[in-house]
């Protein structure tokens, strides 16, 4: 029996005739009615019945069917296996760990064009701002608003990131525009939780209004986001992901917070080729944001 003619019986199975299945594997009926004689020769039993407009399964080829499903599957899983081993052959898992929006709102629809061109790479993306110490040896590709000082990684400034005080229009037209850093006491400001004080969005809006407690205290930004997009509050929010929401932008004479962003890859996963494509379609679709931003390593 030779085993490519499984893929014919499943064909023609799935297609109810020659000349559909043909045209699903791209090669003539007649090949096709040849490779299914043979394989019923070959397990000497009758596995369809023709008929005027097209072939049933026999009892015997129902009863067949799950078991020839269930050996093309392992055999997709041996293909994809092998290639995997292959250096050439791109595949298997990428694990990225970055800021949530930037995920959400950059990463996901630039990368759409790379993973269609690559379909065995699978990408496996955490989003959070946890500390670069909590996420070692557990990502291949890291992306920080701030340029860490530990951990086995590869470090790559890619730019800058702009960043701003929103708000949602509904709440300007109800509370008004502050007019500076310290009309902001009197609003209702959506800040981090205090487990996540550290961050730079964090410090930079204590050193704005020293004391300012939040109204409301929220683990993430796309939650903050959210949030203000609700008429919640106002927040520091990326302007990558405020702008194109209609949020509008406040204290634009205040100090500007514009943190750098820097991709870091694991010394292990480094030479891993689809480790290195995958950091390059990031560089490409994070290009935006570069501002003479130069490489260390």
């Amino acid at each position: 029996m030779d085993w490519n003619d499984l893929k014919f019986f499943l064909a023609v199975a799935n297609a109810g005739s020659l000349t559909a299945a043909s045209s699903q594997l791209g090669v003539s009926p007649s090949t096709v009615s040849r490779r299914i004689e043979a394989l019923e020769a070959g397990l000497r039993v009758k596995l369809f019945r023709p008929h005027r407009d097209g072939y049933d399964l026999t009892p015997a080829g129902r009863e067949l069917l799950p078991s020839a499903e269930r050996a093309e599957a392992q055999m997709r899983v041996f293909e994809r296996t092998a290639r995997e081993k292959d250096g050439n052959h791109l595949a298997g898992p990428v694990r990225l760990d970055v800021p949530e929006l930037l995920g959400q709102e950059i990463l996901l629809p630039g990368l759409a064009g790379f993973l269609q061109s690559h379909p065995d790479i699978r990408i496996e993306m955490h989003t959070s701002v946890r500390p670069l110490r909590l996420v070692t040896e557990q990502a291949d590709i890291v992306l920080r608003l701030v340029r860490p000082e530990q951990g086995n990684y590869r470090q790559r400034k890619l730019g800058h990131v702009a960043f701003g005080i929103y708000a949602a229009p509904g709440y300007v037209a109800r509370q008004g525009t502050p007019a500076s850093p310290a009309d902001l006491y009197r609003h209702r400001v959506i800040g981090w939780t205090e487990d996540l004080r550290y961050l730079v969005m964090a410090n930079w809006l204590e050193a704005l209004c020293p004391g300012l407690q939040p109204a409301l205290r929220l683990s993430s930004l796309g939650a903050q986001m959210a949030a203000v997009k609700h008429g919640l509050g106002l927040a520091v929010l990326p302007s990558f992901a405020a702008e194109p929401a209609g949020l509008v932008s406040l204290l634009p004479e205040a100090p500007r917070l514009i943190p750098e962003l820097w991709m870091l890859v694991h010394e292990q996963a480094a030479a891993l080729p689809r480790v290195r494509h995958v950091k390059d379609a990031l560089t490409t679709v994070l290009s935006p944001f570069k501002t003479c931003s130069s490489g260390d390593g």
